[in-house]
């Protein structure tokens, strides 16, 4: 049995700017809503494709969406059913769609003994916040932060200060497309994905994700599957220990979901 790991946005669902991006022959799924809007979507030959591996294999959905926002994705509460799913980050492991409460208990201790508390977090964020590049903040799953910026307003000097201060009381900070996390050390995709694996049974493990908030699953993975549309091929192109996918957008996804296929036709 193979196990599956795979980040979700820009890896196995996109939103409408990537479809136009990258245009994608076939047809198109809507698979999540939000007020009533289409705002995610798949190839149907992905859609397929990740069905029948589901059926004798174990596909884990690992994002840092918080739980409400993986609930949205209709596809995964219908069509394709995982039982296990990690969201927040690693901060949460649902099981048949329910927190995990040992792994639930086990990473708010880790995150309370090695990180200052997150309100003190924002607090030292505030000297360097402001509206005009702060956009939205989100308070995920109470574990971490989101905010949508303004990229052309951010004070990258005192941003670069900002994160070199927080690593030494156990924070870190990804700036990813329109998006900056803020999120504690211990909340890392990997630590969730290598406490599940003491729970499942698989013969080899296989990872994939765009952004460096996946490296350190893809590393822990057999193969790391990685777009070359994403964050990770921009900044370590050179980077061997990547798989890297040659098609775009959503025919990545194609492609990476026909290589897992060949995988299991030859175990």
């Amino acid at each position: 049995m193979i196990l599956f790991t795979s980040d979700l946005d820009r890896t196995l669902i996109y939103s409408t700017a990537m479809m136009k991006k990258y245009p994608i022959h076939g047809a198109v799924t809507a698979i999540e809503y939000k007020d009533g809007k289409a705002i995610g979507f798949m190839s149907r030959r992905s859609i397929e494709l990740l069905q029948q591996f589901h059926k004798n294999h174990l596909f884990v959905p690992v994002t840092t969406r918080a739980i409400y926002q993986y609930e949205r994705i209709h596809a995964f509460q219908q069509w394709i059913q995982p039982k296990y799913a990690i969201t927040s980050n690693g901060g949460t492991i649902l099981v048949d769609g329910k927190p995990d409460a040992v792994w639930g208990q086990l990473i708010r201790e880790k995150v309370a003994s090695t990180a200052l508390p997150k309100e003190d977090l924002l607090n030292l964020f505030s000297r360097i916040r402001h509206e005009e590049w702060i956009e939205k903040q989100l308070d995920m799953d109470g574990l971490f932060f989101t905010f949508h910026v303004n990229r052309q307003c951010i004070p990258y000097e005192e941003l670069f200060a900002f994160e070199k201060e927080i690593i030494e009381i156990g924070w870190r900070l990804f700036l990813h497309g329109r998006k900056l996390y803020i999120l504690p050390n211990q909340l890392n995709k990997a630590f969730a994905v290598a406490h599940l694996q003491n729970y499942v049974d698989y013969d080899m493990h296989v990872a994939a994700g765009d952004s460096l908030m996946d490296y350190d699953m893809l590393m822990q993975a057999a193969i790391g599957f990685s777009p070359m549309h994403g964050e990770l091929f921009e900044r370590q192109e050179n980077d061997s220990k990547m798989t890297w996918l040659t098609k775009m957008g959503a025919a990545s996804t194609e492609q990476l979901l026909g290589h897992l296929l060949e995988m299991t036709t030859k175990k």
